[in-house]
C-alpha cells in the first residue's frame, strides 16, 4: 500500500480522493487551513497556502519524516473577477495560494522524492489552464502557470523513477460552485449584471460533474506507471479541450462566450 499527500482534502475533490484512497487501504495524509478533529485512517496537518509562513511550516513538519509515494496538490481556491476591477490583494492571494503556494509545495515534493530515488507528484489545475474563460483570468492564469511549470517539470524528471502528473477537471459541483466562490470587482457597472448570472447558475447548475466522478480518475491516474502528462476529467472536459485545440479561435470563442456571457447585457 502507498503513503499518499493531498492537499485540501476536507472538501470537493480533495476529500473525494482521500476517501477513495482510505477505502483502498492506503496510507493517507492531508492538510486543511483548520485543525481537523483526530481521525484514525487520515494523518493531518494545518496548510493555508495562501500564508507563506504557515507553507513553510508545513514543509518542515513531520509530514516528511517518513518515505511518501505521490503527492496530489489539491489545495488553493477560485477568484471570479472581471479582469479591470478586480483589487490588487484578491489578484495577490489568488496567485499566492494558486500557485507560489503550490510550487513551494512542489520543491518540497521533489526534495523529498530526489531523495529516495522515486515518487508521482501531481497537480489540480483545470481545463482553465489551457483556455480560458470570462470572470475567471485570474484564476485561470494560475492554473496556466501550474500547467506550465509542471509541463517543464515532466521534461526535468524524464531520466528519474519520479512521475509528473497533471489532472485537468471540468467544471466539478464542489463548494467552489455552491458557496465557498469569492469574488472581487463585482460592484463594477459593466459586469455586475453578468456576474450575478454567472454566481446564480453556477449554484442552480446540475451539469457539473461530482467529485467522486473526478476522483476515480485522479486515483487511477495516481497509479498509472506510464509516463503520460495530463489527465482530463469530469463532464465536457474532453470535448472542450479537443474544441479549443481544433476549432479556429475565433469559432472557439464565439462558443464561450455564448455559453457564459448569456447573462451580461450590452452597456
Amino acid at each position: 500500500m502507498a503513503r499518499v499527500l493531498v492537499t485540501g482534502g476536507t472538501t470537493g475533490i480533495g476529500q473525494a480522493v482521500l476517501r477513495q484512497l482510505v477505502d483502498a487501504g492506503h496510507e493517507v495524509i492531508s492538510t486543511s487551513r483548520n485543525p481537523q478533529p483526530e481521525d484514525a485512517s487520515v494523518e493531518w496537518f494545518t496548510l493555508d497556502l495562501s500564508h507563506p509562513v504557515s507553507v513553510e511550516a508545513f514543509c518542515k513538519s513531520s509530514c516528511w519524516d517518513k518515505p511518501i509515494d505521490a503527492v496530489f496538490n489539491n489545495a488553493g481556491f477560485g477568484l471570479i473577477a472581471p479582469i479591470e476591477s478586480a483589487s490588487t490583494e484578491a489578484i495577490r492571494q489568488q496567485f499566492e495560494a494558486n500557485y507560489f503556494g503550490t510550487m513551494a509545495i512542489t520543491q518540497k515534493a521533489m526534495e523529498h522524492f530526489r531523495q529516495h530515488n522515486q515518487g508521482v507528484l501531481m497537480v489540480n489545475t483545470s481545463i482553465g489552464g489551457r483556455m480560458a474563460f470570462p470572470y475567471f483570468g485570474y484564476y485561470n492564469a494560475t492554473k496556466h502557470a501550474l500547467e506550465a511549470s509542471y509541463e517543464s517539470l515532466w521534461y526535468e524528471c524524464r531520466e528519474s523513477n519520479i512521475r509528473i502528473k497533471i489532472i485537468e477537471p471540468g467544471f466539478t459541483q464542489t463548494n467552489f460552485a455552491t458557496h465557498g466562490m469569492q469574488m472581487s470587482g463585482e460592484t463594477s457597472p459593466y459586469h455586475s449584471k453578468g456576474l450575478s448570472w454567472l454566481a446564480k447558475s453556477m449554484q442552480e447548475g446540475t451539469t457539473a460533474t461530482p467529485p467522486t466522478d473526478v476522483a476515480k480518475v485522479i486515483v487511477r491516474a495516481l497509479f498509472d506507471q506510464s509516463s503520460t502528462l495530463r489527465y482530463h476529467a469530469g463532464k465536457h472536459s474532453g470535448a472542450l479541450l479537443l474544441m479549443r485545440k481544433l476549432l479556429p479561435d475565433n469559432w472557439f470563442r464565439a462558443l464561450i462566450s455564448k455559453a457564459v456571457l448569456r447573462g451580461q447585457k450590452s452597456n
